[in-house]
């Protein structure tokens, strides 16, 4: 049985992704092509070593995280770590992860509902996502409502010029109103 629980030193500790398969063939991404978004072909393979699973194993247990886990036997099949200052308006989703074994299956989803009344808790009116151009990931981050913002976070957007710069409300209204009440607070 899949569980969700808040990052904490009894569940995590620096080698907890160890074995953690981050692997992802992406076939094709986003790119901006006369000011619109076009699917095109660009293969690769997105893949962690030892070395960079250590690196974020630290950086989602820090003080400058709230860390959601997926367990599944007390492994870590899946994360989502969202950064505790909020950016105006925004928390921001700098990190989520679902196990190559376990995507499809509802993982990633939990994990977004964890992320998004995290969210609300602190008082943000969006999450903030700098996501992965992959096909799959950007259908993903639609499918639980997200959407591209017309106002990013310059630094954000700079330092990942390839990302797709998104929000997703964490309160249900209508779309776009909310998007301009947002962008008026920034």
């Amino acid at each position: 049985m899949i569980k969700i629980e808040l990052l904490s030193e009894t569940n995590f500790c620096l080698e907890s992704l160890d074995s953690y398969d981050r692997k992802h063939n992406v076939n094709k991404v986003y790119r901006r092509i006369d000011g619109e978004y076009t699917l095109v072909e660009c293969k690769y393979i997105e893949d962690w070593d030892l070395n960079k699973k250590r690196s974020v194993a630290k950086q989602i247990s820090s003080d400058d995280y709230i860390t959601y886990l997926a367990l599944e036997n007390d492994k870590v099949i899946g994360f989502i770590g969202l950064l505790k200052k909020l950016n105006g308006p925004y928390m921001i989703l700098d990190m989520m992860q679902v196990s190559s074994e376990c995507r499809g299956q509802g993982v990633g989803r939990k994990l977004f509902e964890a992320g998004k009344e995290e969210a609300r808790k602190t008082g943000a009116e969006a999450l903030y996502i700098s996501a992965c151009s992959s096909e799959e990931t950007i259908a993903f981050y639609k499918a639980m409502g997200s959407e591209l913002t017309s106002n990013p976070i310059k630094e954000i957007a700079e330092d990942e010029p390839f990302d797709l710069q998104m929000i997703c409300p964490v309160f249900v209204f209508d779309s776009t109103s909310r998007e301009n009440e947002l962008r008026k607070k920034n």
